[in-house]
């Protein structure tokens, strides 16, 4: 897709619809506006958004709607396979939790791409766990992550990029690098102190 239509898409996505949490039948609108950051670069011709403004996008639309809501999850794919080259990671599952005690909407997901595609929500009424929340500003790229793994000799090519912060004691934002969806084959890199380790 080319990133002029994908702009009309970012725009339009400004109106998303909400219909029924997992069964339940409840609906909402969200209807913040596009962020600035985003159409600035989309009418400077870039090509694809970072995956920080993609999240400063994605989380300015959540927040019209759940102004308490925290990332907890952002999961990327290349839909080509593996690659070296973090470009390709253009498909993003971001997940919030809504934080909202008086909704019965607990946590959502959106389909989103860097060239500014944002999905529908699908809602759920559970929140998403086994994970501290992602902070608004992340600080490391995935493409800044890919070079300190392959500084510390792992340079194998991957499929699957995820940013997370798992629940357990001292824990660190990392990014995950695998070739198996949520798997265990690859390598995590903090993005605080640039450490490298396996995933599991």
């Amino acid at each position: 897709m080319k990133f002029r239509r994908s702009v009309a898409v970012l725009v339009a996505a400004c109106g998303l619809s909400v219909t029924g949490i997992a069964g339940a039948g409840a609906a909402q609108a969200v209807t913040p506006s596009a962020g600035p950051v985003a159409i600035a670069h989309a009418l400077r011709g870039q090509e694809q958004l970072s995956l920080q403004q993609l999240l400063d996008l994605a989380t300015h639309k959540v927040r019209g709607t759940y102004p308490n809501a925290s990332l907890m999850l952002a999961d990327g794919a290349s839909p080509t396979g593996s690659t070296r080259n973090m470009e390709d990671v253009t498909d993003w599952r971001l997940v919030y939790n809504t934080n909202d005690a008086s909704s019965p909407v607990k946590s959502l997901e959106l389909y989103t791409t860097l060239e500014g595609e944002i999905s529908h929500p699908v809602l759920h009424n559970q929140p998403w766990g086994g994970v501290v929340r992602i902070p608004d500003q992340v600080g490391l790229s995935p493409d800044m992550a890919y070079s300190i793994l392959m500084d510390a000799g792992h340079n194998d090519p991957y499929q699957y990029v995820s940013l997370v912060k798992p629940l357990i004691a001292n824990p660190h934002l990392q990014y995950h690098f695998s070739n198996i969806r949520g798997g265990c084959d690859g390598f995590a890199v903090n993005v605080d102190d640039f450490a490298v380790n396996p995933i599991c």
